[in-house]
């Protein structure tokens, strides 16, 4: 019986034993993969927080020549309204400028040759400026300068017509006159309407 019990004990002691064992060999594995699952956070979180500060940097770059673009285009605009305004007030001057009692042939003729030079220096700066420049404004924007080019030229060439080939008919001028003050008066105003609403949209002004 003696040796039963001895046995017993032994035995129990055995099982003891290889239980803490398991345990301590199980605590060990978990301790093992809570450091692994921690390093791989860390990780994880390191990669994270550098794409992240790229994306911020990426960001801010892409916000600066955003705000800076967008600067310039104001810039454009401002100095290609300010020149468009000098071409057609210039156009309007000659299409509406009026005889004053008493001038002499010659002095109606002078007169009329310089407003007509005169508009001409203002459109060259108003093309020029707008061929430099185009690449600031949308297709929407472009079509619209560009119809109000055609009127303006077509314009200015009806009274430039006689400068450059001689002149012409009273009747082909008093047409060309027509034309031009028709297209100064009434269709210029309305496409130039248009394209001051597009710049209010581009600079963020309400209408």
């Amino acid at each position: 019986m003696t040796e039963i019990g001895i046995v017993g004990i032994i035995s129990g002691l055995i099982v003891w034993l290889i239980k803490q064992l398991g345990q301590m060999f199980i605590d060990k594995n978990i301790s093992l993969y809570k450091q692994e699952l921690q390093n791989k956070s860390d990780q994880y979180k390191s990669e994270l927080n550098q794409v992240f500060e790229k994306y911020k940097s990426e960001l801010a770059f892409h916000s600066q020549k955003a705000f800076k673009l967008h600067d310039r285009r104001l810039e454009k605009i401002d100095e290609l309204y300010s020149l468009l305004s000098d071409f057609y007030n210039d156009m309007f001057t000659l299409t509406t400028w009026k005889i004053v009692t008493g001038m002499k042939d010659e002095e109606v003729k002078k007169q009329e040759y310089d407003n007509t030079m005169k508009a001409g220096e203002s459109g060259n700066k108003f093309l020029i400026y707008y061929d430099k420049n185009k690449l600031y404004f949308n297709s929407e924007t472009c079509k619209l300068i560009d119809e109000i080019i055609q009127l303006l030229k077509g314009s200015h060439s009806d009274f430039s017509f006689k400068y450059i080939f001689g002149q012409v008919s009273p009747q082909m001028e008093i047409e060309n006159i027509k034309q031009a003050t028709e297209k100064i008066r009434n269709k210029v105003p309305e496409v130039k309407t248009k394209l001051e609403n597009n710049f209010r949209e581009i600079i963020g002004v309400e209408n």
